[in-house]
């Protein structure tokens, strides 16, 4: 199952998009031509919030099969810049 082993998500995020992968695959990806108008929200600074989650719209909600307590575990943390991004 998906929760047996580690696996490396990841968010690159440049000032015209925003990229969301798990284990190298693309799963999202967004620019400001997704917002339908709206303001583009990922042109200033954020912080990251690591939690465990049950439920929502991915990977979906709880079912009997689900099982609890579960654990988050993190083995570590990398947050990079690309220099060669000009700024936003």
């Amino acid at each position: 199952a998906f929760a047996d082993d580690f696996h490396t998500f990841a968010i690159d995020w440049a000032p015209d998009s925003i990229t969301w992968s798990v284990d190298g695959n693309v799963y999202q990806h967004r620019t400001p031509a997704d917002t339908n108008g709206n303001t583009w929200a990922f042109n200033k600074p954020f912080f990251l919030i690591l939690n465990l989650a049950v439920g929502g719209y991915w990977p979906g909600d709880p079912d009997g099969n689900t099982t609890f307590p579960q654990q988050l575990v993190v083995d570590h943390v990398r947050v990079t810049t690309n220099d060669n991004q000009p700024p936003a």
